[in-house]
């Protein structure tokens, strides 16, 4: 698999060689590590500052929700205009820790499902379609969906961490 750096966050980050494949996995992979975790170990925090199991479910579904505009503008128009957000703001102003996790769950998928059947429906050739961004110069859906895999996998890993610590803590209880 490729590098390259990402043209939204910079970062270096591997290039899947199936975006949608990646894409349309996640929500199944993010249902599988949530069982058998009680609502308290969900809500658990590795460390001061960082964001729980919980937390990361909102966060996904909050993402998923500002991907489907941006990914919209980007197919739709010649300019995104200003799409940036502050996940900290939003998870302290949306309260993820007190929203349902299952309905956050539910929305993310869904939605995920509908955006995905959305690039389905335009083919490769729009993903390609460039448009304006203010801070990030001209980008695609292509490099959106790729920047997006990126994150899952982030996530995805971070969430499968959390798992680690809670099971090392059930080990320590002697459960």
């Amino acid at each position: 698999m490729n590098t390259a750096h990402c043209k939204i966050c910079g970062k270096p980050q591997p290039l899947p060689a199936n975006p949608l494949r990646a894409l349309s996995e996640t929500p199944g992979r993010l249902a599988r590590l949530l069982r058998g975790l009680s609502p308290t170990e969900r809500l658990w925090r590795p460390a001061p500052g960082k964001w729980s199991i919980h937390e990361l479910v909102c966060h996904l579904a909050d993402t998923e929700v500002a991907n489907a505009w941006r990914t919209r503008k980007v197919l739709a128009e010649d300019a995104i205009g200003p799409t940036a957000w502050d996940q900290n703001r939003w998870a302290a102003a949306h309260r993820y820790r007190r929203q349902d996790l299952q309905l956050a769950l539910q929305q993310f998928t869904a939605l995920r499902e509908r955006n995905l059947g959305l690039l389905q429906v335009v083919g490769r050739k729009a993903w390609a379609k460039p448009a304006a961004h203010p801070t990030l110069g001209t980008i695609s859906a292509g490099e959106a969906m790729i920047h997006l895999a990126h994150h899952d996998a982030n996530h995805l890993g971070q969430i499968q961490h959390i798992r680690e610590g809670i099971s090392a803590r059930r080990r320590a209880a002697g459960r």
